[in-house]
């Protein structure tokens, strides 16, 4: 007489198979990103920052109108400018 043993028939791990298909995207979708997506080029950037250029390089300064002006001299000043203190010990390694 023969005693016959089935094995067990596992499941399929469906859990495991969508966690390593979500990282398999995540991975390629990634590297497509970084490798083969167009990138936004200089034409497109570049007009914005250089008009901003041009306009701040048309501006005229006079450093007398700004140091005359009313509104300037007008200022007071409130507090004093800050001194250097008490910078330590002269020697730090004697004793108290």
């Amino acid at each position: 007489m023969a005693i016959v043993l089935e094995q067990q028939k596992r499941g399929t791990n469906w859990f495991a198979i969508i966690v390593f298909v979500f990282f398999l995207i995540v991975i390629v979708g990634g590297g497509y990103y970084l490798f083969f997506a167009p990138v936004p080029g200089i034409e497109i950037i570049a007009p914005l920052a250089l008009e901003t250029a041009a306009e701040l390089s048309q501006l005229q300064l006079d450093p007398t109108a700004l140091i005359n002006n009313p509104v300037l001299k007008n200022l007071r000043q409130y507090g004093s400018l800050p001194g250097t203190g008490a910078l330590g010990r002269e020697n730090p390694f004697v004793s108290f």
